[in-house]
C-alpha cells in the first residue's frame, strides 16, 4: 500500500511491479434532501454489497450505492463504476471540476495543530483506539508510523475520507486533494524517519525528571516539537489510555516550575491528555464504569466545573479526581474544552439518566438544569444546552413514562399533583404545551370527575386541592394560552362540585346572621378553598346577595354589624384585583 501512495504522491519507482488498486465505496443518502456521503470503504465486493443492504434494510427512506474504484496507474486517476443502487434517489455524479486543490495544512508541522490532529483521529479512529496511542504520538513516533504503513488499507481510507470531505464545496476533485495529501504524509513521514536516524529526537533516561527535561528543552532549543516528541517517548511504555492518563497527570503534579516553563509543559500535557480523552475509550478510562448515564453526566459536571472533591467523584478514579483538581486550578483547557463535548453529546443520548427510578430521573435533571444553564460558560452554549435538556423534557412525557409516574398514586388528586409536578421540570415550551394537554385529557376522565363530585373526602378538601392545582399551573411557565385553558379547567370542575355538593346553597341558606354567612363565603374564595373565576365570583355573588337582603342590611346598621362591615368590605378589595385577573 506504501507503495502505491507514493506512486500516486508523484514518486517513480522502476523494476517494481503492483497490481491495481481497487477498492469499493458504500455511498448513503438519508432522505430525499440529504448530500450523498461515503459510509465506509473495503476491499472485499461482497462485504460492500452486504453492508449496502443492511443499510438500506435499517431505514427504508434512505438510498445506498456502493461503487467500484479503480486506479489507473498510468493515467493516475481513478475511474468508478457503479456496481449496486437501492433505493429511489439516484446517485448524482460531481461536474467536472478543474480547480486546484487546496488543502489548509502545507508542511508537517502543520499536522500538529489543534484542527489537524483532530482530522488525523477522526479518520484514524479505529487504529487508534486497537493500539491505544494518540495522534500526538503517531507525529512524533517512527515506529508508529512503521506501524500504520503496514496496517493495510487503515492510511489509504483515511486519506480517501479527507478527500471526499475537502472536495465537497471545493472546486477542485477528489483525486486532487488524494495526490495533495500524500505528498503532506510523505514529507511528514521522510521527516520522521530522517530526524530519527540523524538522532534528533530527544531520548532521555526514563530517571530523569520530567520536569528537568521540559527545563533543558525550554533553555536550549523552546520548539513545541521537541517537547512532544519526548513526552512521546516518555508515554511509549504506557499500553492503555488509562496509563497515559495517569502518566500525564504525575508530570502535572510534579512541576514545580514557574512562568514561561511552566505554561510551556502544561500546554502541551494539556493537548496530550485532550487526546486521550477525545477517544470514548480514553473518555471511560478517566470516568471510571459509571452505573448509568445520570452517574456518566455528574462526572462531567464535575469535571468541566473542577470539582473535585464534589459527591459524583467519591468512586471515580484517581484520575478523574486530579484532572478536576487541575481544571479547578485553571489549567487543561483544551480537557475541558473536550469534556465539554462530550457532555452536550451525552446529555443529547436517548438513555435514561436513572433507569430505575422516575423521581431520581426528574430530580437529576433539574439539577443539571441548573447547575448549567443558569451558570453560562462559552464552552456550553446556552441555545445548545436549552435544546439538549428540551429533547430529554420531551423523554419525560412518553406515555410509558407518564404511566410509571402516576401508577403507584393513592388517587385521582395525586395523579394530578404528579402530573404537574412535572412542570418545572421540562424545557422548551412545546413540552409544556404537551404536558398541559395531558393534564386537559385527566380532568376530562370519569375516574377523576367521579373522585372530585363524590370523592371519600369532604366538599370543601375537594376543592381546596383543585384550588391548589390551579394556583400550581398560574405560577407556572406554561405558555399563556395553555394556562388560561388549564386555569379555567380546574375552575370548571370546582363549578361542578359546588353544584354537586349544594356547600355555598348550604352555607348561604344556613341559621347564621346574613353577615356572618357573607362573612364565611367571602373567607372561602379569598382564602384559596375554591377555585378562582366563576367558583370564586360565585361565593362573591351571593356574599353581595345576603349584604342588600332586608337581614343583612339591618344588621349592618347595628353597632355589631359595622365591625362586620368593615371586614367585608376589606375582603372584597382584596378579591378585586383578583377578579379583574380572571
Amino acid at each position: 500500500m506504501l507503495l502505491s501512495l507514493l506512486r500516486q504522491s508523484g514518486c517513480n519507482f522502476t523494476g517494481l511491479s503492483m497490481t491495481a488498486d481497487i477498492h469499493y465505496e458504500v455511498f448513503l443518502k438519508k432522505h430525499r434532501k440529504a448530500p450523498w456521503t461515503l459510509h465506509e470503504a473495503h476491499d472485499d465486493r461482497e462485504t460492500a454489497i452486504r453492508l449496502a443492504h443492511d443499510l438500506f434494510a435499517k431505514n427504508k427512506t434512505a438510498s445506498v450505492r456502493v461503487a467500484k474504484e479503480r486506479f489507473d496507474e498510468d493515467a493516475r486517476t481513478f475511474s468508478s463504476v457503479s456496481i449496486c443502487e437501492l433505493g429511489n434517489e439516484k446517485f448524482a455524479e460531481d461536474e467536472e471540476k478543474t480547480g486546484a486543490a487546496t488543502l489548509p495544512c502545507l508542511a508537517p508541522d502543520d499536522l500538529s495543530k489543534p484542527h489537524a490532529r483532530d482530522t488525523i483521529r477522526r479518520v484514524l479512529t479505529a487504529w487508534f483506539e486497537r493500539l491505544q496511542v494518540l495522534p500526538m504520538e503517531l507525529l512524533h513516533r517512527p515506529d508508529l508510523v512503521e506501524k500504520l504503513e503496514a496496517s493495510g488499507t487503515d492510511l489509504q481510507h483515511a486519506v480517501q475520507k479527507v478527500a471526499i470531505a475537502s472536495a465537497k464545496g471545493s472546486d477542485a476533485n477528489v483525486h486532487g486533494f488524494v495526490k495533495q495529501l500524500n505528498e503532506l504524509i510523505q514529507l511528514a513521514l521522510t521527516r520522521i524517519y530522517q530526524d530519527a536516524r540523524a538522532e534528533r529526537l530527544p531520548n532521555f533516561p526514563d530517571s530523569k525528571p520530567f520536569q528537568d527535561i521540559v527545563t533543558e528543552i525550554h533553555a536550549s532549543d523552546r520548539r513545541a516539537y521537541q517537547l512532544r516528541a519526548a513526552m512521546a517517548n516518555r508515554l511509549k511504555s504506557a499500553k492503555k489510555y488509562s496509563n497515559k492518563l495517569d502518566a500525564l497527570m504525575e508530570m502535572a503534579d510534579k512541576l514545580t516550575l514557574k512562568g514561561e516553563t511552566r505554561d510551556f509543559a502544561i500546554a502541551e500535557i494539556d493537548s496530550y491528555a485532550a487526546e486521550v480523552i477525545s477517544f470514548d475509550a480514553g473518555m471511560l478510562a478517566l470516568l471510571g464504569p459509571c452505573r448509568d448515564l445520570g452517574e456518566t453526566l455528574e462526572r462531567l459536571t464535575c469535571l468541566f466545573d473542577g470539582d473535585h472533591t464534589a459527591d459524583a467523584m467519591k468512586l471515580a478514579p484517581g484520575i478523574c479526581k486530579r484532572l478536576a483538581r487541575k481544571i479547578g486550578e485553571g489549567e487543561m483547557d483544551a480537557c475541558r474544552t473536550v469534556v465539554a463535548h462530550s457532555l452536550l453529546t451525552e446529555l443529547q443520548r436517548p438513555k435514561r439518566l436513572r433507569p430505575t427510578s422516575l423521581a431520581e430521573e426528574v430530580r437529576l435533571a433539574r439539577e443539571l438544569a441548573q447547575k448549567l444553564v443558569m451558570s453560562p460558560d462559552s464552552l456550553l452554549p446556552t441555545d445548545a444546552l436549552i435544546k439538549a435538556f428540551a429533547a430529554r423534557s420531551a423523554r419525560l412525557l412518553h406515555p410509558d413514562t407518564i404511566d410509571e409516574l402516576i401508577k403507584s398514586a393513592r388517587d385521582p388528586n395525586e395523579e394530578l399533583e404528579r402530573l404537574l409536578s412535572l412542570e418545572e421540570n421540562l424545557v422548551g415550551e412545546t413540552n409544556k404545551q404537551k404536558l398541559a394537554g395531558y393534564v386537559h385529557g385527566m380532568l376530562a376522565s370519569q375516574a377523576v370527575l367521579s373522585w372530585y363530585l363524590r370523592g371519600p373526602n369532604q366538599p370543601l378538601e375537594r376543592l381546596a386541592s383543585l384550588t391548589a392545582h390551579q394556583r400550581r399551573v398560574l405560577k407556572g411557565h406554561y405558555p399563556a394560552r395553555e394556562k388560561a385553558e388549564l386555569a379555567d379547567a380546574f375552575d370548571a370542575l370546582g363549578m361542578k362540585v359546588i353544584d354537586e355538593s349544594k356547600i355555598l346553597n348550604a352555607v348561604e341558606a344556613g341559621d347564621r346572621p346574613a353577615l356572618d354567612k357573607a362573612t364565611g363565603l367571602l373567607k372561602l374564595a379569598s382564602a384559596g378553598a375554591l377555585p378562582q373565576g366563576q367558583c370564586a365570583a360565585d361565593a362573591q355573588a351571593r356574599a353581595i346577595r345576603l349584604l342588600r337582603s332586608s337581614g343583612g342590611q339591618s344588621e349592618a346598621r347595628s353597632d355589631g354589624g359595622k365591625a362586620k362591615l368593615q371586614q367585608i368590605q376589606a375582603m372584597l378589595v382584596q378579591m378585586a384585583p383578583r377578579a379583574s385577573a380572571a
